[in-house]
């Protein structure tokens, strides 16, 4: 038996400069598992969901926004395109919500948002035509357009903002296509004509990911994926669920993904929100499900997540979000991943690598594993699960050389290196316990 004895190695996070710019437009990496820039740098996908932005801020409002959340960490937003009433500067999408009479004041106002968002490094998801979860609005005025019109939208918007190398299209809208399906295969279609390699996904409703509800080969516009789902305790949600019961947990949603073919980079594009359904969260703390949705998501195999905040809809006290608890550790998980090649990580979905202390499949304590291909770092995360420590059994027979291993503490960002054994290689390693908020979550990085 060997034993190394623990010492203690603190690594303040401060708020240090992120890596550089993304060169845009995005696009697939060779292998098909996460997102490249124009300089062939991988993208960590982390997305804030203020899907009113564009419809309710002032440009420099949205300036203050946008700031805000990139001191956070964040590099994405998600957002609608599209208000049955007006927007900020009293203008309406189209005339008589004809989708071949746009008005085009209502799109520069977007189009100069998306713009000051490039400059500002953001990536920019549009929803184009938000299906919506229950009928009415958009969903109804869709249909009444018909595939022509939606073709002929397409178009105008390929055209219009064809010039925003920052920009990626969402279709649908939390809803399955069911009858829209062409509509929304014609909007795509449109926008392709003049933005041939842009990125297109589709947003299902929950429980379901991108590609359950739209068929890679015969929707050749889409190129990437989203999943969404929330945990099996939520309740009042428009939900889809199928061979579950109840909806997936994150992780489990994104090891069914992981293993689909053809291989398609995908994120977590919607999940639970931070400061909303308090209730469906209890036992957990909202800052804990959000902070586990992201690691779980990312140690499931995909390249990235968005964070789900209270402030969607972008109205009152909107700059209140900069002291939400979730949101500022979203920096952390950033700063973790990208401290490592984070992107050829390998989901441990055969579950070989922790033989003792994992938790339970299809429940809130499991703890997700990746690795890289070459044996060279091992990552576990341990869910929050109380204040307890956890202890882990851990197989490390790929490895070769010196074995070192840290903890780090997802709501302080500081590093702790491990005491641990090793017999007949197996590493056996206990959790920290209490990470300073009242919770037991921790990553193991092991390599």
């Amino acid at each position: 038996m060997m034993r190394y004895c623990s010492f203690i190695l603190i690594m303040l996070f401060t708020c240090k400069a992120y890596t550089q710019m993304p060169a845009f437009p995005l696009h697939p990496s060779e292998n098909g598992r996460y997102l490249v820039d124009s300089s062939n740098k991988p993208f960590f996908y982390q997305a804030e969901t203020p899907w009113l932005i564009f419809v309710n801020l002032k440009e420099k409002d949205m300036g203050e926004l946008m700031d805000i959340r990139i001191k956070q960490g964040f590099t994405v937003i998600q957002t609608m395109a599209l208000t049955t009433g007006v927007n900020v500067n009293g203008d309406k999408p189209f005339e008589n919500n004809d989708f071949t009479k746009p008005n085009l004041a209502y799109f520069e106002h977007i189009r100069n948002g998306i713009q000051l968002a490039e400059k500002k490094g953001l990536l920019v998801g549009l929803s184009m035509a938000w299906k919506g979860c229950c009928g009415g609005d958009w969903t109804d005025i869709i249909l009444q357009n018909g595939s022509k019109n939606c073709r002929e939208y397409g178009r105008f918007l390929g055209k219009y903002f064809a010039g925003c190398k920052n920009l990626f299209w969402i279709q649908g809208g939390d809803n399955d296509p069911g009858s829209h399906t062409d509509n929304y295969r014609q909007i795509a279609l449109g926008i392709k004509e003049s933005m041939p390699d842009v990125l297109q996904t589709y947003h299902a409703s929950s429980g379901h990911s991108s590609s359950d509800v739209v068929n890679y080969l015969d929707h050749s516009w889409m190129n990437f994926t989203w999943t969404y789902t929330y945990f099996r305790n939520k309740h009042n949600v428009w939900i889809y669920i199928d061979g579950f019961n109840e909806l997936p947990e994150v992780y489990e949603m994104n090891h069914i993904e992981y293993r689909k073919y053809p291989v398609k980079p995908f994120v977590l594009g919607e999940s639970q929100y931070e400061g909303e359904d308090t209730a469906s969260c209890k036992p957990f703390t909202p800052a804990e499900i959000v902070r586990r949705q992201a690691y779980w998501s990312v140690l499931s195999g995909s390249c990235g997540h968005a964070y789900g905040s209270w402030c969607w809809m972008v109205i009152q006290n909107w700059r209140k979000v900069e002291n939400d608890r979730g949101a500022s550790q979203m920096g952390l998980v950033r700063s973790f991943f990208e401290a490592f090649p984070w992107y050829n990580l390998v989901p441990d979905i055969d579950r070989k690598l922790i033989t003792d202390g994992h938790g339970t499949y299809g429940k809130t304590d499991f703890a997700t594993a990746a690795f890289l291909p070459d044996f060279s770092k091992l990552v576990i995360y341990l869910p929050p699960s109380g204040k307890e420590k956890r202890s882990l059994k851990v197989n490390i027979s790929g490895f070769k050389g010196k074995i070192e291993a840290q903890w780090y503490n997802p709501v302080s960002g500081i590093y702790t290196v491990a005491d641990f054994e090793i017999e007949k290689e197996i590493l056996e390693v206990t959790s920290p316990g209490d990470n300073g908020e009242g919770s037991n979550d921790w990553l193991l990085l092991i390599g």
